[in-house]
């Protein structure tokens, strides 16, 4: 197959396809972890320049974002990489949506067992995937004093179920929430410290979960920002639209 047909290929493919947004919005007032940099945007008014523009402010782990190594691992360490040294085939692949919950705000952690029933009653986790957790905590997003019950004591992951995907050779695990590790930390921040050292790539504050299938085809893709701990993402899911006739 020569060049122009695969990609008349690639855009039957995603022309037909129903394509999800699973990127929260830049705003003022947007929840962020609370000891991180706040978002800010201001109109930016320059004399004699007829366009329009925007001074934006913001941290590396604003809204929906990815933690790469460097984001926990210290220097001098060979598995420390900056977002701008990850491979791109890392933001792309196939993912596999786990649904826990709905969870009161009492930092509950999810388990290696549980996520082994979860395999059990659906499909396996396989290695090179792309794990996301829908916990239902997105409905908590707002802007402002409202925004406060998101950053109140989150679901995570525990230690266990963090080694549980390192063993499974993982290369993105995702959540809903704010951060991957529970409202108070779990043990330890066990989840960042048992999968960014294994070069595992973490995204958080991902939206619209309840809107994709349990498996579909997914891309995080980060600004390439030159020594970055992290970048925001644009999120999507591409998933076939006989997925909607047969759901």
């Amino acid at each position: 197959m020569c060049g122009c047909e695969n990609t008349r290929s690639l855009l039957k493919i995603f022309g037909s396809s129903r394509i999800t947004d699973l990127t929260r919005r830049m705003e003022f007032g947007m929840p962020t972890y609370p000891t991180h940099p706040k978002f800010f945007q201001m109109r930016w008014c320059s004399m004699g320049d007829p366009a329009e523009m925007n001074q934006l402010v913001l941290g590396e782990h604003s809204g929906t974002h990815v933690d790469a190594p460097s984001h926990f691992v210290r220097e001098g360490d060979p598995a420390r990489k900056n977002i701008d040294e990850v491979p791109i085939d890392q933001f792309i692949g196939r993912a596999v949506k786990l649904c826990f919950g709905p969870f009161p705000a009492n930092n509950i952690q999810v388990t290696a067992e549980d996520i082994r029933a979860w395999e059990a009653a659906h499909i396996l986790i396989e290695e090179r995937d792309i794990v996301l957790f829908d916990f239902g905590w997105g409905d908590k997003w707002a802007t402002g004093e409202a925004g406060f019950d998101f950053l109140d004591s989150w679901p995570g992951l525990s230690r266990s179920a963090a080694e549980y995907l390192a063993e499974k050779h993982v290369k993105l695990v995702g959540t809903d929430c704010i951060s991957l590790d529970p409202g108070d930390g779990g043990d330890d921040l066990a989840a960042h410290l048992t999968l960014l050292p294994r070069g595992i790539l973490i995204l958080e504050n991902v939206c619209n979960l309840s809107q994709i299938e349990t498996e579909s085809f997914f891309m995080a893709l980060p600004l390439n920002v030159a020594g970055g701990t992290g970048a925001p993402v644009r999120a999507i899911s591409v998933q076939s639209s006989a997925a909607d006739e047969t759901s």
